[in-house]
């Protein structure tokens, strides 16, 4: 199995977000003084980070194993169980060529579970306290921040090679 310009355009632009969250939360837990000044910048991070890093989670384990998942459409059983329930994006998956299964799999896949957890956290929005609120619009622009990562590269994919 080659290489994935998919996964390669979308793992760095994702790591570039955290890697920036956490220079901006280590930078603060270095200076306790600093961090107290700015602690809802700091626990809106670490929320938008817990978003992000869902996403990050599910694209890199499912490129990592995904030589053995092929049973599973390429994806770990966690990502692969969310994947099945959108019949769309499985008949897309279906409908490619063999040698791009794994791509479509794993774009698919991973855009399933952004997507299922976009929804389930937007739901809790209207009965949120005001900082339920905020922790949920932060994981809310991890999420959909991961998920335009995934859409641009998924439009880039072939540009790069793996």
């Amino acid at each position: 199995m080659s290489g994935s310009g998919f996964y390669t355009i979308a793992i760095r632009a994702i790591n570039a977000e955290t890697a920036r969250l956490d220079a901006f939360c280590e930078a603060l837990d270095k200076n306790p003084t600093e961090k107290k000044q700015q602690i809802v910048e700091y626990k809106r991070a670490k929320y938008r980070y817990a978003g992000v890093t869902n996403v990050w989670c599910a694209v890199y384990n499912a490129y990592r194993t995904r030589a053995r998942n092929a049973a599973t459409h390429y994806l770990p059983k966690w990502v692969d169980a969310v994947f099945v329930r959108n019949s769309a994006y499985v008949s897309l998956y279906e409908n490619a060529a063999d040698d791009e299964k794994p791509d479509y799999a794993l774009y698919y896949g991973a855009s399933a579970l952004a997507e299922e957890k976009i929804a389930d956290l937007s739901a809790k929005i209207p009965l949120a306290t005001d900082w339920e609120r905020v922790e949920l619009e932060e994981r809310l622009g991890g999420l959909r921040f991961a998920k335009s990562c995934m859409d641009e590269a998924w439009e880039q994919r072939k540009d790069v090679i793996g």
